[in-house]
């Protein structure tokens, strides 16, 4: 999957805005109740593996990621980063294996698929960001393979409408952080 968007933001405030915007606190509904059901899924897996509880309003950004499952597999400071994770097909539990990027990319374990996402931020005219994300999935083995392969038929057009919402939002509110007077960015995130 792999879509862009043209963001009416300098790159330093755009990569600013895409690590630290919440998620789950959009004006997107769609996006609210997909953090959502993600979020409890995440609390029951966490209280399943008697991990410690995530605070009641929780954040759902890309600085904190881990506390969801995922990875931070690799950082270009104001200009990439790349998350990931290793799971088995329907298990929020299996995601909670810590790995390094290094165990990351030689794992190989059958019943288990990878993914890995990447958001790019690179300047695009005067004053603009192009925003990108790409994200790759394998599965380790053929029958997950064909299992991956069922599923991503099913949710795909959901993923794709919401990172495309994901993206409108970082593009909305990194306008928004270049518009406003210093005061009020610290309160649009």
């Amino acid at each position: 999957m792999h879509h862009a968007i043209v963001v009416m933001a300098p790159p330093e405030v755009t990569y600013a805005t895409l690590k630290r915007v919440d998620f789950a606190r959009s004006r997107s509904l769609l996006l609210r109740a997909v953090f959502a059901l993600r979020l409890a899924a995440v609390r029951r897996a966490r209280r399943r593996l008697r991990l410690a509880p995530l605070p009641a309003r929780v954040r759902m950004s890309l600085q904190n990621i881990e506390d969801h499952g995922q990875s931070k597999l690799a950082e270009k400071e104001g200009s990439e980063i790349v998350i990931g994770s290793i799971a088995r097909l329907f298990s929020v539990q299996s995601l909670f294996t810590r790995r390094t990027a290094a165990e990351f990319k030689s794992f190989d374990c059958p019943g288990h698929f990878k993914a890995a996402a990447s958001f790019v931020v690179m300047p695009y005219g005067q004053r603009q960001t192009l925003l990108a994300y790409e994200t790759r999935i394998r599965a380790t083995d053929t029958r997950t393979r064909r299992r991956l392969f069922l599923v991503d038929a099913l949710t795909a057009p959901l993923g794709r409408l919401v990172m495309r919402r994901m993206l409108r939002v970082v593009a909305r509110v990194a306008k928004y952080q270049c518009a406003a007077p210093a005061h009020h960015r610290q309160q649009a995130m």
